[in-house]
């Protein structure tokens, strides 16, 4: 069976307990905090998503039944460890998922621009990290598993990484929902303020124009998932393109550029190939630090103003 390229675990088998409240339920706008981070995952294009029941597993499973999730349940929650439900998780997509995001119930409020530039970079081990500080999702390749797996230690998930000895890479975010928990009220609270804050808030699109646009958001993730190694096609495919749109802006770029941005190997046993040349490259990493910037000026104007 062919992998899939990602999947996600949420683990929602705890006790709640120093929230008081069954967290999974908990209303963040219109949505639970489960289905938000459901939704999330699905907007980021992750498919196979697994979520951890324990607690309170008939409420969670009729939440979630309209979502094309797997729920599995953790019969012994109320005895063991996190680190037992991830191991659930993990020995289900094992042989199903090339990486698996893993993401605690109480962390909700990550970006599916946060999960797209996570699947997007490489590394056996992969954190988002705001402002200094890693946070979750956190993803690991399925290749490690079987020393994950083993791992006996008292140290959760944290020990059995540790344990690999591979280099954990660290994804810079501008989103600290990666970072603020709903474990307590007051942090229920706290979560809450950033969502309506987020709701009220500046979204810069950079367009590169001659007489007219040619490069912007769609070029941009076009010409990163083929830098990521994704072929014309299975890019189009992510993005909902058709094929001849997908080569239709890279061939308008090109034209407007005056030089290539992708190297077209054709045919041969293997098929053919495309990657990015040595300037498209270059030019689409000048464009993503201008992106970059501009929003970050734009997000400090806007604060002055409205909050």
């Amino acid at each position: 069976m062919k992998k899939i390229k990602e999947g996600a675990i949420i683990l929602a088998a705890g006790m709640s307990s120093r929230m008081g409240d069954f967290k999974p339920v908990l209303k963040i706008g219109d949505f639970s905090i489960l289905e938000r981070i459901i939704l999330t995952f699905q907007d980021a294009g992750i498919t196979e998503i697994i979520v951890i029941t324990g607690n309170k597993a008939r409420i969670v499973e009729e939440l979630v039944k309209e979502l094309n999730v797997t729920c599995l349940h953790n019969h012994d929650f109320a005895t063991t460890q996190m680190f037992d439900s991830v191991k659930i998780g993990l020995r289900y997509l094992e042989h199903q998922c090339e990486r698996i995001l893993i993401t605690p119930i109480d962390i909700p409020l990550f970006t599916k621009e946060t999960v797209m530039k996570l699947t997007a970079s490489k590394g056996v081990f992969v954190n988002p990290v705001h402002c200094g500080v890693k946070g979750h999702p956190f993803m690991i390749d399925t290749r490690v598993l079987p020393e994950i797996l083993v791992y006996t230690g008292n140290k959760g998930l944290l020990g059995a990484v540790e344990s690999c000895n591979y280099e954990q890479i660290e994804v810079e975010v501008e989103d600290e929902g990666i970072l603020l928990d709903a474990d307590t009220k007051d942090e229920f609270k706290s979560l809450l303020d950033l969502y309506y804050k987020r709701k009220l808030k500046p979204k810069v699109r950079v367009s590169v124009e001659k007489e007219a646009s040619f490069f912007g958001t769609g070029t941009e993730q076009l010409l990163t998932l083929i830098k990521i190694g994704e072929s014309v096609k299975s890019a189009c495919g992510k993005m909902n393109l058709s094929y001849s749109k997908g080569w239709k802006m890279i061939n308008q770029v090109e034209e407007q550029l005056g030089f290539a941005v992708v190297y077209r190997k054709r045919g041969g046993m293997n098929g053919g190939k495309t990657i990015l040349t040595e300037k498209g490259s270059e030019f689409l990493e000048k464009y993503q630090r201008f992106e970059k910037e501009s929003q970050k000026i734009v997000n400090e104007i806007f604060d002055r103003y409205f909050f």
